[in-house]
């Protein structure tokens, strides 16, 4: 589900509150059955919150006897239903839903990054809203404040409900007092999406194999590059975007942006070296932006070979089928290394007034493995619940038609079994990636040393409590 996000400080999200209110509309229904203070988050208290034990947090769980619908709405608040429409559905398929009770999706924010500053307005403004989604560049603001999320223990929900969740999704979900304020219902591994027909005509290459074996680390990816250039004059990049390789390169390193109060840049200006050699000698077109229409006719029109996807974008009606997966024959393979791309996470407002529906949506499809395993066959998204995933993929019950039959879960598994995400998480990640991903596009022609001076100068007036 992540899309583009521009992370502002929750304080100057306020300011911009009369702004941000009227982007906030939009709701659907399905009665059919189917921000301000923060706390900075840690390596250290992010590790801690998963290896210590549910109780020691002064959360105690409710219990479920206790949970009540007082209204008949469980609205979820976000900025796109791309997910939650799925969701509604086996939600519904499932008999799930109880009686009398109506499934809404409030729109806020036209984008994640939208949602990531229009969020406070819209939580603090009174409407209804029992759950809302946060995105993983952002989701810090908002868990680490009570007034905008609650502990899902109001919810009956423990860290104990996921032995079958992957680790990071679980610490990414745990505020700095190890109290569980998010789960989430997806884990985003990545893996390198390819046109197997330009491959095939370019490159000589006939299955997965093979092509793995072309891109298998980042210097068979450029000595790829070279001859996928050679061999079509020019005309086919190897990957989409700038922004595709920095997303795939960057979150292996697991480094993160800010140690203390100090930005490190170290990540970033090795990235930089590479793909200035990438731009000048034709490998990627740095005038492309991701979720751009240039960045979707790259794909349709054969000017690039392949994209760095994550899970969440392998579905029907996600970027791949939008990119040319419903005109070409795709296929999909680890690339380089492995990586991950974002993920979403289910957040219990204090305002909650559909605990009993709150409790019911979240837990299936955050830790309840039949209900999971029905979202992903259903929706072609990777379920954070391993059990159910390794149950998929030994029965061979995936069939991805955007990949030519491909089980894009098999080939992702092992990439989910080994994400990690939250020794290099911060609050301040998606403003600082967005900040330097602008410079480097902004200076390309410049060296290395220019740009990230450059990204160095506007992440300190962004960020003015961060130092060099």
């Amino acid at each position: 589900m992540s899309k583009l996000t521009r992370t502002l400080a929750l304080v100057a999200t306020l300011a911009m509150a009369s702004s941000a209110l009227v982007a906030c509309g939009g709701n659907t229904e399905s009665s059919t059955a189917p921000a301000a203070s923060t706390a900075e988050s840690t390596a250290e208290s992010a590790a801690e919150s998963v290896e210590e034990s549910a109780a020691e947090s002064s959360e105690a769980p409710a219990p479920a006897s206790d949970l009540t619908n007082d209204d008949a709405t469980l609205t979820v608040v976000c900025w796109t239903d791309a997910d939650l429409a799925n969701m509604f559905d086996v939600y519904k398929d499932q008999g799930l839903l109880s009686d009398g009770v109506t499934l809404n999706y409030q729109n806020c924010g036209g984008n994640g990054g939208e949602a990531a500053t229009q969020y406070a307005t819209y939580l603090n403004s009174g409407d209804d809203v029992d759950l809302f989604v946060a995105e993983a560049g952002w989701i810090l603001n908002y868990i680490n404040d009570d007034s905008f999320s609650a502990p899902l223990s109001d919810l009956g929900i423990t860290e104990a409900d996921y032995g079958d969740a992957y680790k990071y999704t679980v610490e990414i979900g745990t505020d700095n007092n190890g109290v569980l304020k998010a789960a989430s219902w997806q884990a985003a591994a990545g893996g390198y999406a390819y046109n197997a027909d330009l491959a095939k005509e370019y490159l000589g290459v006939e299955d997965t194999d093979a092509m793995q074996a072309k891109v298998a680390d980042w210097s068979k990816f450029e000595a790829t590059a070279k001859e996928l250039k050679d061999a079509s004059n020019g005309e086919v990049k190897i990957a989409a975007t700038i922004g595709g390789l920095w997303q795939a390169f960057s979150t292996a390193k697991n480094a993160p942006w800010v140690e203390g109060t100090t930005i490190k840049t170290d990540v970033a200006k090795e990235f930089t070296d590479m793909v200035k050699g990438y731009v000048d000698n034709g490998y990627v077109d740095p005038s492309i932006e991701q979720w751009t229409a240039d960045w979707t006719n790259a794909g349709l029109n054969g000017k690039a070979l392949g994209y760095f996807y994550s899970t969440w974008c392998l579905g029907e009606g996600a970027q791949l089928e939008q990119n040319g997966g419903n005109a070409g024959n795709w296929r999909i393979i680890n690339g380089p290394q492995t990586f991950f791309w974002g993920g979403s996470w289910l957040c219990l407002s204090p305002n909650c007034n559909t605990k009993l529906e709150a409790q019911k949506f979240t837990k299936a499809f955050t830790a309840d493995k039949a209900t999971m395993k029905a979202y992903a066959l259903y929706s072609g998204d990777f379920a954070n619940n391993k059990a159910a995933m390794d149950e998929i993929v030994a029965e061979g019950s995936n069939s991805n038609a955007l990949l030519g039959g491909q089980d894009q879960f098999a080939v992702l598994s092992d990439v989910a079994a080994n994400i990690k995400m939250s020794d290099s998480i911060s609050k301040y990640d998606q403003s600082l990636k967005d900040t330097f991903l602008t410079a480097l596009k902004d200076n390309i022609k410049e060296d290395s040393d220019t740009i990230i001076d450059k990204f160095t100068t506007d992440a300190l007036a962004a960020n003015p409590d961060l130092s060099k």
